[in-house]
């Protein structure tokens, strides 16, 4: 009964105590192969936010049409926030979809990759206007530009959404 319940609630697989270790690792062996099989019939995966084209694939973001190379981490981060667009991404859900470990409220980790981020997306990563802050929270990507006057507007309205 247990086993139905977790299934239902969403597990892709269960396995009885006791096991052997062999059983575990056939399994994670199919998981992977699964895995791949949804890659390959996928060959390529563009998400676009306004001016912003996220190639996950490739590792490449095209911003009006100019392109820059991201390194595996900064692609993790940008398709996190780009099929999040207009979302508040937590520090906490930022963590553990780029790194696959839960944070301890240490921030530094993403500020350094946000910035390099920013660097190839913004026109000016100093004042950005697509990869916003929302201090306490977390970061969004938005689809349009955020006027210079107009970001602690918008940064209020994603803080108030976001929580």
């Amino acid at each position: 009964q247990h086993e139905i319940e977790c299934l239902e609630a969403g597990a892709d697989d269960y396995l009885r105590k006791p096991f052997f270790p062999s059983q575990l690792l056939a399994r994670i062996r199919a998981l992977s192969r699964r895995g791949r099989s949804t890659l390959q019939q996928r060959p390529f995966s563009i998400i676009t936010v306004g001016p912003i084209c996220v190639d996950s694939l490739h590792n490449e973001v095209t911003v009006n049409g100019k392109s820059s190379r991201l390194t595996p981490t900064e692609g993790k981060l940008l398709h996190l926030l780009a099929i999040n667009a207009n979302h508040v991404c937590t520090a906490d859900q930022i963590v553990s979809y780029v790194w696959g470990f839960s944070n301890d409220g240490d921030t530094s980790l993403i500020k350094a990759h946000i910035r390099h981020v920013r660097q190839k997306v913004e026109p000016d990563p100093n004042k950005p206007c697509y990869i916003l802050t929302v201090p306490g929270v977390g970061y969004s990507l938005v689809h349009h530009p955020v006027e210079e006057g107009r970001t602690k507007e918008i940064i209020q309205t994603l803080r108030v959404v976001s929580g």
